[in-house]
């Protein structure tokens, strides 16, 4: 474990475990390391446990405010998503630290990551309390350019915003990649919520259906069971756009990121 941490990583790890007696729900002495969770492009994760016990802590790997993100909005979801039995509880955050402390949980492979299942999901995060933190894709897009030294925002991401209409905004996971769902023992859990934003719903739909690359017939039958009914023609064309939207902001991530990791 120690030679897949760096040492400032581990440093960060050992501060947030010393702070133990400030968790809420805390355990009942100081965690131990256990292993190393994925291998996330943007941020550190670890397994620490107690008894029988176990949490995962969160280290970030960037300069957050430079990505575009708000830790106190995302903190403010996290408890409500853990109220609604939708998330991991949060139980420590320290924002100079960088850290992140959320409660484990176990995979349940009786639950199926449905096209139901995923529309029931994507329901009960969009009926989550507001906060007072918006995703605009545009000033999210010109983040990304600023750590890349561009200013050119790609065409098609403009094109595809142009057309959009406003509409009422809900509560956005907006990273809800299959790697960021969970089966839990009623139902799938969201994972990951540092992109969560008040935003179009049909962004969180358009993440899904590119991320799991759906197929046409999938994705209309992931948008029926959302709306509950069949969708019309502006609301086909709205998805559409948000689906350009997320493709061009995906990519656009995938360089910044690299640069905010060295920087």
């Amino acid at each position: 474990m120690d030679a897949a941490l760096s040492g400032a990583v581990r440093l960060t790890i050992d501060q947030a475990l010393d702070q133990w007696r400030h968790w809420q729900p805390g355990p009942a002495a100081r965690p131990q390391l256990e292993q190393r969770l994925g291998n996330g492009l943007s941020n550190t994760s670890v397994l620490v446990s107690h008894d029988d016990r176990r949490w995962v802590v969160r280290i970030d790997g960037f300069e957050t405010r430079r990505m575009g993100l708000n830790r106190e909005a995302e903190w403010r979801v996290l408890q409500a998503a853990a109220d609604a039995q939708l998330a991991p509880r949060p139980v420590y955050r320290n924002p100079t630290l960088g850290v992140l402390v959320c409660e484990y949980r176990e995979s349940h492979s009786g639950t199926a990551d449905s096209i139901a299942g995923l529309a029931d999901l994507l329901r009960r995060i969009h009926a989550l309390p507001a906060v007072k933190f918006r995703l605009d894709p545009l000033a999210r897009a010109r983040c990304y350019l600023s750590l890349l030294g561009e200013r050119t925002l790609p065409a098609a991401l403009v094109e595809a915003s142009d057309r959009l209409e406003p509409v009422p905004l809900a509560l956005c996971h907006n990273d809800l990649l299959c790697a960021n769902r969970l089966a839990g023992k009623q139902g799938l859990l969201a994972l990951d919520w540092e992109y969560a934003a008040m935003g179009d719903p049909l962004f969180d739909l358009a993440v899904v259906i590119e991320g799991d690359g759906l197929t046409a017939e999938e994705a209309l039958a992931l948008h029926c069971a959302w709306l509950g009914e069949e969708p019309d023609e502006p609301a086909q064309s709205r998805l559409a756009n948000q689906r350009t939207i997320y493709r061009e902001l995906a990519s656009l991530w995938e360089r910044a990121i690299e640069v905010a990791r060295r920087s």
